[in-house]
């Protein structure tokens, strides 16, 4: 008898790194938007909205990896590896997702980037 093991199709968000810089939230303004640089929209009806895209750098990109067990979500028992924003992405205006500034970036635990030109304090 033969065994299929059926997978759901995930989409996950990247850059082209190095042609491009790494950065994720204009990854996921060009997602929700896709804009070229010359302001046209291309193909609109490929936008996703941004939960979608969040979920695309996260959750998916996880599941993708076969590493939704360590990371993708905030839980008891996985990497704790995330940003503290100083904006909400799924309240701004979409067009300015890539503006978002990063306050923090806490790696395993640990406090890695504070964003000095910002007042801000972790605690």
């Amino acid at each position: 008898m033969l065994q299929f093991r059926f997978s759901y199709l995930v989409n996950k968000l990247h850059s082209d790194c190095p042609i491009t810089p790494i950065s994720t939230l204009f990854s996921v303004w060009a997602a929700v938007n896709r804009l070229t640089i010359d302001d046209i929209v291309l193909g609109p009806n490929q936008r996703i909205d941004v939960e979608t895209a969040l979920k695309a750098m996260t959750i998916y990109g996880a599941k993708l990896n076969f590493e939704e067990d360590k990371i993708g979500t905030i839980e008891v028992d996985k990497y704790s590896d995330f940003v503290v924003l100083d904006q909400d992405p799924t309240s701004v205006e979409p067009i300015l997702i890539k503006d978002i500034q990063i306050l923090s970036t806490i790696i395993n635990g640990e406090v890695v980037y504070e964003n000095k030109e910002v007042d801000f304090v972790l605690n």
